[in-house]
């Protein structure tokens, strides 16, 4: 009963438009004023939640992103990749799909790549012809390889949670993350040969371009190298390849003389303020998560999967089916925050593996950054974009399905996620 009373709490303050945070803190403290719960647990909780080695990874990435983007890397990412596909039908679309799979080696966030990849291709794409609402939509599709492609974010805080390896959760990625960048780049040409979207005439080829694009890149095509090579070999642990990249970034920006002051304050603010708002969030939600189990709304979930999904995939279709409808209402981070609790120990019953797990997760929710009424990537590209939401909406359908699509590759074929994994560590 108090489990439902924090959910319908939470909604209700989420369609009052109070901050997500804030919506977690106060559901959870009136859930626990109602069940008897000693409030001084609340505050013992958030802190024990955070005090983790391995979630202090999470500011280092951000940083490491934030300074990549102040320094002017994410745009020559984009002009490296525009010069590998930009001769293909609908060059730029495929450009962005390509700059995006590099960037996530580097942000680790939805939401990173969708601002900082908006930010570039709602000028260029549509200068060049493409529709607004089609840019828009393409930039969304490809900011869910944000968390996917390591390093993540949600990945660091799923394995803190589930107790599996971060550098196994963040290999694991490196193929979906590959096989979804493919299928969209196979959907833009799809959708042009169809006369969905209308592409102008692609531009040719040029080898000239293509060694300028390499040469002004070079360094910020290492990055996604420097940050992974380290953890799959053993030579450092995620927080230390987080800060690795961060000293990388700076290393960079001062030889390419672009870095300053000013602009490596601006990046500490914002991972400041970035990296608070999820440990606030993790904290609060860790509370949260503690009051539905001593409900035990978990253990009665779990034995509810257990009779009931007589296998590991059925229990992964109903998993999905209860994450997309959670995805769509609760923004991503909260949502998991949220579900995991309830999930893991029937996951764990049926003898999922817990890494291919946590990759079908954090994908299925990714996919609600573009699944009104929350889909944050839809407000994010909206703003950029200056779109209507119906006509954003409209056209991120194409998208939308296909992600659907690679969702159930990778629920139905776990040695998608594994393979890697498992050849690294047999």
């Amino acid at each position: 009963m108090i489990s439902a009373l924090i959910i319908v709490l939470f909604m209700l303050f989420m369609f009052a438009r109070v901050p997500v945070s804030i919506a977690l803190a106060l559901a959870t403290i009136l859930a626990m004023l109602a069940g008897g719960y000693d409030l001084m647990t609340l505050p013992q909780k958030m802190a024990a939640s955070v005090q983790s080695i391995e979630l202090m990874a999470i500011p280092f990435f951000i940083l490491a992103a934030s300074l990549m983007n102040a320094l002017g890397l994410t745009r020559q990412i984009f002009a490296f990749a525009t010069a590998v596909v930009g001769h293909l039908r609908g060059g730029l679309a495929h450009a962005n799909v390509v700059a995006g799979m590099i960037f996530s080696g580097i942000s680790g966030a939805a939401v990173a790549d969708a601002a900082a990849l908006g930010a570039i291709s709602m000028k260029e794409m549509p200068k060049a012809g493409y529709a607004r609402p089609f840019a828009a939509a393409t930039v969304i599709a490809v900011a869910t390889l944000g968390p996917i492609i390591p390093p993540s974010i949600m990945m660091v805080i799923y394995a803190v949670i589930a107790n599996v390896s971060i550098a196994k959760l963040f290999i694991a990625g490196i193929v979906p993350g590959l096989m979804i960048g493919a299928l969209l780049m196979l959907l833009i040409w799809f959708l042009g040969r169809a006369g969905y979207a209308a592409y102008p005439p692609p531009e040719p080829f040029r080898w000239r371009a293509l060694a300028i694009a390499s040469r002004r890149a070079v360094f910020a095509l290492l990055a996604p190298v420097v940050i992974l090579r380290g953890m799959a070999a053993g030579w450092t642990t995620p927080t230390e390849a987080g800060v690795l990249a961060v000293f990388y970034a700076l290393a960079v920006g001062a030889m390419q003389r672009t870095l300053s002051f000013a602009k490596v304050r601006h990046c500490l603010r914002e991972t400041v303020e970035a990296s608070s708002l999820i440990m606030f969030i993790i904290a609060v939600s860790t509370a949260l998560s503690w009051v539905v189990v001593a409900e035990g709304t978990a253990g009665q979930f779990a034995g509810l999967v257990s009779e009931y999904a007589r296998s590991a995939l059925v229990f992964l279709l109903v998993s999905n089916l209860f994450l997309l409808i959670l995805g769509a209402v609760i923004e991503t981070l909260p949502a998991m925050l949220i579900a995991l609790p309830i999930l893991l120990p029937a996951a764990k019953a049926l003898g999922v593996d817990l890494v291919h797990f946590g990759v079908v997760v954090i994908f299925n929710l990714v996919v609600g950054i573009m699944t009104p009424p929350m889909g944050i990537g839809l407000f994010i590209l909206a703003a950029i974009g200056k779109l209507g939401m119906g006509e954003l909406v409209r056209a991120s359908v194409p998208f939308l399905l296909l992600l659907l699509v690679a969702l159930a590759l990778l629920t139905v074929f776990p040695q998608i996620s594994l393979f890697l994994p498992q050849l690294l560590w047999p």
